[in-house]
């Protein structure tokens, strides 16, 4: 059975890497994104399962980005 494959979006680099770790324990493999132009250019890029974002991030907003998700994946 395929990992499955998480986007994790955060500004703060710790957080990142805290909750990478978490997934790999959960046996979920995770992309990470520290903006929300680099979480779209993972998402041209990779097929996620799921995607993890904070809410205030130094270019945008996790809503804005959960909107285009939804609007074209």
């Amino acid at each position: 059975m395929n990992k499955a494959n998480a986007l994790v979006v955060d500004d703060e680099v710790d957080i990142l890497d805290l909750l990478k770790i978490t997934l790999a324990r959960m046996d979920v493999q995770a992309a990470t994104a520290t903006s929300v132009a680099d979480a779209k250019r993972q998402l041209e890029r990779a097929h996620f399962d799921l995607c993890l974002t904070d809410m205030n991030l130094s270019d945008g907003n996790g809503i804005d980005l959960v909107r285009h998700i939804a609007e074209h994946y």
